[in-house]
C-alpha cells in the first residue's frame, strides 16, 4: 500500500515539475490591446473608392491609375502590454488567431516584439485572439483571450509579397442575400515574369509561404499562353513552365487565352476563346482543386473576365462587379482600366434570357458549352 502512495506521490510531483517548467506567471501578466468592431482591412484610399458613388468616373481619381503599387491591404495591428517581471524574461511570443472560442484551427504568428502587423484576415468575420510569451528556458505564459470583428466590405484584398493584383473572389453579398464563400477562390498577377526564354520567379519565397501555408492553395490556373497556343503571338507568355512555381503538390493547369484589348473586343462573342472558358469552369466544378488561384500576366483583363462572370453567376450585382473591376487599377498593372474595357460582356450577356443577371450569365454560359452540372457544382461550391 505504502509503495502505491509512494507511487502516486511521484506521479503527481512529476506533473507538478512539468507544470512549472512549461508555464510561469499567470494570463494578467500580458493585457491586450482591444481592437474593437469593424476593423478595417482596407487603406484608406481604397475605402475612399469602394464607398464613393461616382467610382466610375476616373477623371476624379488620379490615385490608382496602375502605375504603382497600392493594391496591398491594410494589416490589423495587434498589440499587448506584459509585466516587467515577464518581459526581462521573454524570448519570443505567439500570436494566435482563431474564428472559434476555442482557438481550433488558429494561426500562428512568432515575433519578438510586443505588437505584429497582420495581413490577410476575412472581411465580415469574427475573430479570437490570444498572445503566449516563451521565456529562455522553454516557460509559457498565456493570455487571456479577446475578439474582434473585421469590416463586412468587399473585396477581401490579399497581400502576397512579389505577385501584384491579388484579391479573393468571395466576400460579395449576392441580391439574394448570401454571401460568396471567402477562402476559396482568388485572383492575381502572375507568379514568374513572362514572355522570358528562362524561368525567372517573381513571386518570394514568403510570398509562397503564404500562399501554401495560410491559404492554402491546392491549384494554380494560368491563363498565359504556352508556346502550342496558335496566337501566342507575343512569344512563350508563360516563359515555359509546365508546373506551378509554388511547388509540386499545387496541380498546375494551363488554360491559355489570347491577351486582346478593346472596348469593342468580346471574348465571349468569339469561339476561338470558348474551349478555354469551358476548361475553366471544368476545374472550378471540382472540389477536389480547392482552394484556387488563377491569374494571367497582371491579374486584370483575362482574369477580370473570369472574374466578372463567376461572380455574376454567383448573384453579385452588376455595379459590384464593375466595382470590382475597376478595383484592379490599384495594383502594379501599367495603364489603367476603365468600363468601356469590359462593356461588351455587359452588351453580350445582356442578348440571353433572364429574370436576373446571373441568369443571363447562366445562360451564356450554357450556350457557349459549359455544363449545367458544373454551374450547380460551382453555386453549391461557392455560396453560403
Amino acid at each position: 500500500m505504502k509503495s502505491r502512495i509512494k507511487t502516486i506521490l511521484s506521479i503527481l510531483c512529476i506533473c507538478c515539475l512539468l507544470f512549472t517548467f512549461t508555464s510561469c506567471g499567470s494570463s494578467s501578466d500580458i493585457t491586450l490591446e482591444e481592437l474593437g468592431e469593424n476593423v478595417s482591412l482596407h487603406t484608406e484610399i481604397q475605402n475612399t473608392f469602394l464607398r464613393s458613388a461616382n467610382y466610375a468616373d476616373f477623371n476624379s481619381w488620379t490615385a490608382e491609375d496602375g502605375s504603382e503599387e497600392a493594391s496591398i491591404p491594410a494589416p490589423v495591428h495587434f498589440a499587448w502590454q506584459v509585466s516587467t517581471g515577464l518581459q526581462k524574461r521573454v524570448e519570443k511570443f505567439v500570436l494566435e488567431i482563431s474564428e472559434w472560442h476555442n482557438f481550433y484551427e488558429s494561426v500562428q504568428y512568432e515575433t519578438t516584439e510586443n505588437h505584429l502587423d497582420v495581413y490577410n484576415l476575412k472581411s465580415g468575420t469574427f475573430y479570437f485572439w490570444r498572445v503566449t510569451a516563451v521565456t529562455s528556458n522553454g516557460k509559457r505564459v498565456v493570455s487571456n483571450a479577446s475578439s474582434f470583428e473585421t469590416e463586412d466590405l468587399a473585396p477581401r484584398c490579399i497581400y502576397i509579397d512579389g505577385v501584384t493584383n491579388v484579391r479573393d473572389l468571395g466576400g460579395w453579398q449576392t441580391e439574394a442575400g448570401y454571401y460568396v464563400k471567402q477562402g476559396m477562390i482568388f485572383r492575381s498577377g502572375r507568379f514568374n515574369e513572362s514572355q522570358i526564354d528562362t524561368l525567372v520567379v517573381e513571386i518570394t519565397d514568403k510570398g509562397i509561404h503564404t500562399l501554401l501555408y495560410e491559404l492554402g492553395i491546392r491549384t494554380e490556373i494560368d491563363l498565359r499562353m504556352d508556346e502550342d497556343h496558335p496566337n501566342c503571338v507575343h512569344g512563350l507568355e508563360t516563359s515555359g513552365i509546365t508546373s506551378s512555381v509554388l511547388g509540386e503538390d499545387v496541380n498546375y493547369y494551363n488554360v491559355p487565352m489570347e491577351y486582346i484589348m478593346g472596348d469593342n473586343f468580346n471574348y465571349l462573342s468569339d469561339a476561338r476563346f470558348y474551349n478555354s472558358i469551358k476548361k475553366f469552369f471544368s476545374y472550378l466544378a471540382d472540389e477536389s482543386n480547392y482552394p484556387i488561384i488563377y491569374h494571367c500576366n497582371i491579374g486584370t483583363d483575362r482574369t477580370g473576365l473570369f472574374a466578372f462572370l463567376v461572380n455574376g453567376l454567383l448573384g453579385v450585382s452588376e455595379e459590384n462587379l464593375y466595382r470590382d473591376y475597376l478595383f484592379s487599377n490599384f495594383g502594379d498593372i501599367g495603364t489603367a482600366r476603365t468600363l468601356n474595357n469590359i462593356k461588351s460582356y455587359h452588351q453580350k450577356i445582356n442578348t440571353y434570357k433572364g429574370s436576373t443577371f446571373a441568369e443571363k450569365i447562366e445562360n451564356c454560359l450554357l450556350d457557349i458549352g459549359v455544363r449545367q452540372e458544373e454551374i450547380d457544382a460551382i453555386r453549391n461550391l461557392m455560396l453560403e
